[in-house]
């Protein structure tokens, strides 16, 4: 995990991070909230710096950690990976659903949401190909999750990945891309770039590159990229990230009072 992509609006501030997941428990008579902890982190095959939650139908969590798992050089300490929490008993066991090996799969991945498949589909904000954005640990990617086919056999089953498309960065293409995806009804994907596009001073936080909106349409068994939108760090911000709290919007980040434009959502 590097400084630059963890640390601003991140809770994964270093390998050392120690994470706790909860959940808001409503009382039903009372009306009173009651704080749980599920899950301690513990950074190692459990992972650590959890995003946010999605929930099945069968009332099981499921998440991405942006650290722990597998240890690689390929991203500057571990790779994070995706897991899955089920209730059992009076507590909850967490299953490591995929590892991230820091190579052409991705690294640090960002969330989870479910697809119009039920599959799982997220983004990696390291990892794929070298690039003119981020050429130490890659550029990041968009993949797909899926159960195996088959019945599994042990209490670790991994899941089967798939990258949709790998971000090259520089002016034609995003890089970094951070947060949750978004489906439309047409199955198109949707999604925000930390940098790549335009190049300037005004984006000067880390990198000069200002962040995309990209597009992922299916297309004949694979994906086109487009970039519906480029910023470039004027009154239209930059550096977009999504806002978890809302669940609408990529929100351009601002630095000082002129650089990286101004605080904008920006709905599709």
């Amino acid at each position: 995990m590097t400084s630059l992509e963890k640390n601003p609006g991140s809770v994964t501030a270093g390998l050392a991070i120690t994470a706790v997941l909860f959940i808001l428990l409503m009382a039903a008579v009372a009306q009173a909230q009651t704080y749980t902890i599920l899950h301690n982190f513990t950074g190692g095959a459990d992972g650590a710096g959890p995003g946010g939650l999605i929930i099945d139908a069968a009332g099981n969590l499921y998440g991405a950690a942006a650290g722990g798992g597998l240890s690689s050089q390929n991203c500057d300490g571990t790779c994070g990976l995706v897991f899955k929490m089920k209730a059992s008993g009076q507590g909850w066991v967490l299953t490591p659903l995929y590892d991230f090996q820091g190579g052409s799969d991705g690294a640090d991945p960002s969330g989870v949401v479910f697809g119009p498949d039920g599959t799982l589909y997220g983004t990696t904000a390291l990892g794929g190909t070298t690039c003119a954005s981020e050429t130490q640990y890659g550029c990041g990617t968009v993949f797909n999750l899926r159960p195996s086919p088959s019945a599994c056999k042990s209490a670790l089953c991994p899941w089967t990945e798939s990258v949709l498309y790998r971000f090259a960065g520089g002016s034609n293409d995003g890089a970094i891309p951070e947060g949750q995806l978004v489906f439309d009804q047409a199955k198109n994907l949707y999604g925000g770039t930390y940098e790549g596009g335009v190049y300037t001073p005004n984006c000067g936080f880390g990198h000069n590159w200002c962040g995309t909106i990209f597009e992922l349409s299916p297309s004949n068994g694979g994906w086109i990229e487009s970039l519906p939108y480029i910023f470039t760090g004027g009154d239209d911000g930059a550096k977009p990230r999504w806002r978890s709290d809302t669940r609408c919007c990529w929100e351009p980040l601002r630095y000082g009072r002129k650089q990286w434009g101004g605080q904008r959502r920006h709905r599709l």
